[in-house]
């Protein structure tokens, strides 16, 4: 995070070109501007790695798909499988 920080200061400060400051740090062009755009948008709140994970699950049931099947549950318990 220091390291981010550090890069996008540098960066700002504008002494070098991007291409100089990256090979300096040990990473690619795209990955500076990346860390230069989200300082821009974000702040340092923005540097940090994000979640990778997600945000829906593309095969996951529609909403009101399982509200649906819930409420026919709820209204008919015996429907479905004998239960041991």
């Amino acid at each position: 995070m220091d390291e981010r920080l550090r890069f996008v200061v540098e960066c700002l400060a504008g002494d070098e070109t991007m291409s100089e400051l990256c090979a300096g740090f040990g990473l690619s062009r795209k990955t500076g501007y990346k860390w230069l755009g989200r300082y821009r948008a974000l702040g340092p709140e923005g540097l940090p790695d994000l979640p990778r994970a997600p945000l829906n699950h593309g095969r996951a049931t529609a909403l009101d798909l399982v509200e649906q099947i819930v409420a026919a549950k709820e209204t008919h318990p015996l429907w479905g499988p004998k239960r041991s």
